[in-house]
């Protein structure tokens, strides 16, 4: 078995009165993962809104690898940094919290 996920997590402090709209575009149905779906690389998206928080997300954007996330990111800057440009309305705050492989099984990484 080979590595085969890839994930980058995001953190959103979101506009309350934005909250509808944020969570339609950022969700499985929305711009960004239509783009992203562009890539056979591409695993899907999740969103989670915290608990604890009020208008508070994790997004993780999941992928093969981060070869593929970041060749992809590379082709389609344009589209990317216009989506990026259009949203950035949504959300107070925006957060990378980080990149990760997923941890196999010993032996079969």
């Amino acid at each position: 078995m080979s590595k085969s996920n890839y994930s980058i997590i995001w953190k959103y402090k979101v506009k309350s009165e934005k909250n509808e709209l944020f969570r339609y575009e950022y969700g499985q149905e929305g711009s960004w993962s239509k783009l992203f779906n562009e890539s056979g690389e591409y695993q899907g998206s999740f969103l989670y809104k915290s608990t604890s928080e009020p208008n508070t997300y994790l997004l993780v954007d999941r992928w093969f690898s981060q070869q593929a996330y970041e060749s992809f990111i590379e082709s389609k800057r344009d589209a990317y940094d216009f989506l990026s440009y259009k949203f950035k309305n949504l959300y107070e705050s925006e957060e990378k919290i980080g990149s990760y492989d997923l941890v196999l099984p010993l032996g079969l990484d």
